[in-house]
């Protein structure tokens, strides 16, 4: 068949450059950072928050509600205009926002692209830490004398780790929405801008947008799935169906 061929196949040639290779690391290294940053970040604010008075925790919870629903292009845009009138008004340059003469900024996208996951993951994890607080295994150890900060990091995340790990994916995908608006924003030569570029070109085949994207995407795929698997193995140690 026609299709089988290796001149059938030439899309790969054009992916398996150094420029292009390049934008992917360079995208994928974004991620994968982000999304650490967005569980370390979000996971201290909740191990935080359990340790602050019950009269305080309501309004740690609007702070984080108001913040987690503001829209993403607004936060990236405040973001980005107070680090500018710092740059011009102190000569202050904190981070490098701009990708420019091929030098790719990488500590800002990745602070960027994790902000609202982190919010979203602190949200939802001090949600899932309040109902198991009640459980009676946190109440036995409670009687028992154990601390707050043994009953949190010695039982509680252990048990949590199942109902955590079916979240990931929505995490991946706040992560994937805001490198879209931080490449195209900052003018980062990621790998969007090499899918844009590819999504312009009128004679692309959808074989060519399809391998592209699917190349991009099965790094994440089998992060997620890595995640999942733990999720269930966490589950199945202690008879959950995940």
């Amino acid at each position: 068949m026609q299709f089988s061929k290796p001149a059938s196949w030439q899309f790969f040639d054009s992916w398996n450059t150094e420029t292009v290779i390049d934008r992917y690391t360079y995208s994928l290294e974004v991620i994968f950072v982000s999304l650490l940053f967005s569980f370390l970040i979000g996971g201290l604010i909740a191990y935080l928050f359990m340790n602050f008075p019950y009269k305080q925790r309501s309004k740690v919870k609007n702070i984080l509600n108001f913040l987690e629903g503001i829209p993403d292009l607004l936060i990236i845009f405040m973001i980005q205009m107070f680090l500018f009138t710092l740059y011009r008004e102190f000569q202050i340059r904190l981070v490098t926002m701009y990708g420019l003469a091929g030098k790719e900024p990488l500590i800002f996208p990745m602070i960027i692209n994790s902000l609202l996951p982190s919010l979203f993951f602190a949200q939802y994890l001090i949600k899932v830490m309040e109902e198991e607080f009640e459980k009676h295994y946190i109440l036995l150890g409670q009687a028992k004398g154990l601390s707050k900060m043994q009953l949190l990091f010695s039982h509680l995340t252990r048990n949590i780790v199942p109902v955590v790990s079916i979240h990931f994916k929505t995490i991946i995908f706040m992560v994937l929405t805001n490198l879209v608006l931080v490449e195209h924003m900052f003018v980062l030569d990621g790998y969007i801008q090499e899918l844009n570029k590819l999504l312009q070109i009128q004679s692309t085949s959808p074989m060519n947008i399809f391998f592209y994207v699917g190349v991009f995407m099965l790094p994440v795929i089998l992060l997620e799935r890595f995640v999942s698997l733990i999720g269930k193995k966490f589950g199945s140690v202690r008879g959950m169906d995940i």
